[in-house]
């Protein structure tokens, strides 16, 4: 029995190894647009886990609620609404939150760059308590992922912006 669950355990491991693998290689094919990057973010989670709803937040310089960055299968079981409301509590509190259903649950947690809170990843399915939790772990783990794939679409976005500065100074020098 005991071998059983080892193997259950191990291939749960290898299967969460491969998830982190595919969102790094999304992060590096998409690191120009953010709007690329979360869309296919949540499509490589949804294919890989099932999850009833994932979706990816982005939080406001000025302190506004999250905006809805992309979500996929938002439905009657989970309102974007209540998604929204979510990811606004726990953006504001910086922390993971487990939300539990009659039979199902909702994760969300902050997706930090170790100062500021950029965003929220919410993860929602029908399921045991036992799913929350392996759910709650690995969205941990993507949070920083993700991250950094969020930091690296401002940077570009910036440097396209002052490359752009460049080339008018130049142009106007000229």
């Amino acid at each position: 029995m005991d071998a059983d669950r080892l193997r259950l355990q191990y291939q749960a491991a290898r299967h969460e190894q491969g998830t982190l693998l595919e969102i790094a290689r999304i992060i590096l094919a998409f690191a120009a647009d953010l709007d690329d990057l979360t869309r296919e973010i949540c499509r490589e989670i949804v294919e890989r886990h099932g999850y009833e709803h994932i979706a990816i937040y982005l939080s406001h310089p000025e302190g506004h609620p999250p905006k809805l960055a992309h979500g996929a299968r938002l439905g009657p079981n989970f309102p974007e609404s209540d998604a929204t409301a979510l990811a606004a509590e726990s953006a504001a509190r910086s922390q993971s939150t487990i939300a539990h259903k009659v039979n199902a649950w909702r994760v969300a947690v902050p997706i930090e760059d170790g100062k500021t809170t950029l965003g929220v990843i919410i993860a929602a399915s029908a399921g045991p308590d036992a799913d929350a939790h392996r759910a709650l772990a690995l969205c941990k783990t993507l949070s920083r992922l993700i991250a950094i794939g969020i930091q690296n679409s401002y940077l570009r976005g910036r440097q396209k912006e002052m490359a752009d500065q460049q080339e008018e100074r130049g142009r106007i020098a000229h």
